[in-house]
């Protein structure tokens, strides 16, 4: 095993030595809390990346490569200093020949 050292509150130290006799017991219960943590930490993990998955299935949350791909789809590369217009970003729109949530639905394949 390896020994780390830690710095706990006084309170919180007080009441370890209340509830613990000696110094094995106090490394059981911090190598149990500290996996208790870590299993934590692991769920928390999985449950944001099921959430993640369940709202890419839905369509609403959408890749960054695929927001790459609808962006170079709808307008052509603009060099640096060049931004454009209102009537132009209306006009690049009004090329679409369907509404713009039904061409993002498109990209994604979903119909």
């Amino acid at each position: 095993m390896e020994t780390v050292q830690i710095q706990l509150p006084l309170a919180l130290v007080q009441r370890i030595r209340l509830e613990i006799s000696s110094d094995e017991a106090l490394s059981q219960v911090v190598a149990e809390a500290l996996q208790m943590w870590l299993e934590r930490q692991r769920r928390g993990k999985i449950k944001k990346e099921k959430v993640l998955q369940t709202l890419r299935q839905a369509g609403v949350v959408m890749a960054s490569e695929r927001q790459r791909a609808l962006v170079e789809a709808m307008m052509p590369a603009l060099p640096p200093d060049e931004v454009p217009t209102r009537a132009q970003v209306e006009a690049a729109l009004a090329t679409l020949k369907v509404p713009l949530s039904a061409e993002i639905i498109a990209m994604r394949g979903e119909r």
